[in-house]
């Protein structure tokens, strides 16, 4: 895998593009891309695209121009909106961000603490 350039970033979400899906890549069902631990936030993105898991984050190969939303999980409670399709919901912190096809490793922010010699994943 090999980055081409930092894409973009949403909240806590970073987006590289790269090359291709890693061989060692794994093919996953959709899923948001960050959730919040405490406010019922999400980053999802919304669109055609495959999904696969890797150590430090994902891979998102997106066949078309998709959208990364920053909502609210009240948004979905009763819609029948899926993540297959590209559609701007009600933000809540962070607007819409358009994501061109292309393939994508997608990371969560991480926080080193000196004290304790470890890194952890930003909470929301």
């Amino acid at each position: 895998m090999n980055i081409i350039e930092q894409f973009s970033h949403q909240g806590d979400t970073q987006w590289f593009k790269i090359d291709e899906v890693p061989s060692s890549a794994k093919k996953t069902e959709k899923k948001f891309i960050a959730a919040s631990e405490r406010t019922g936030s999400f980053h999802a993105l919304f669109g055609d695209y495959d999904m696969y898991d890797i150590p430090s984050g994902f891979v998102i190969e997106a066949k078309e121009d998709c959208i990364l939303n920053h909502s609210l999980a009240e948004h979905l409670k009763d819609s029948e909106l899926t993540l297959d399709e590209a559609k701007v919901l009600a933000k809540k912190d962070h607007r819409h961000i358009i994501i061109p096809k292309g393939v994508y490793a997608v990371g969560i922010q991480q926080r080193f603490d000196p004290m304790s010699n470890y890194t952890l994943n930003v909470l929301d």
